[in-house]
């Protein structure tokens, strides 16, 4: 059997490496990190023109009021159906 000093490979890099205690950063220090980085990421978003904002509005609005339509229809029957029954 090998002497263990002797072995190479797996573990090299840990055997000898000083343990470092990780300090948690302060709330304050989180927050600020915390909005550093959404202002980085609003930066990044692709905001849409007008043009897009109106016809996403536009799909919106006609979708509810097909919706509507539907759960008012689906509302009508139903009530028929348990004043029938009743």
């Amino acid at each position: 059997m090998a002497d263990p000093d002797q072995l190479s490979g797996v573990g090299d890099e840990y055997r000898h490496a000083e343990v470092v205690p990780h300090r948690q950063p302060s709330a304050a220090a989180r927050l600020i990190g915390f909005l550093r980085g959404s202002v980085r990421e609003l930066q990044r978003v692709q905001w849409p023109d007008r043009r897009q904002v109106m016809q996403a509005t536009g799909v919106v609005i006609g979708f509810v009021i097909v919706a509507g339509i539907f759960l008012g229809i689906a509302d009508l029957v139903a009530s028929k159906l348990i004043n029938a029954i009743l």
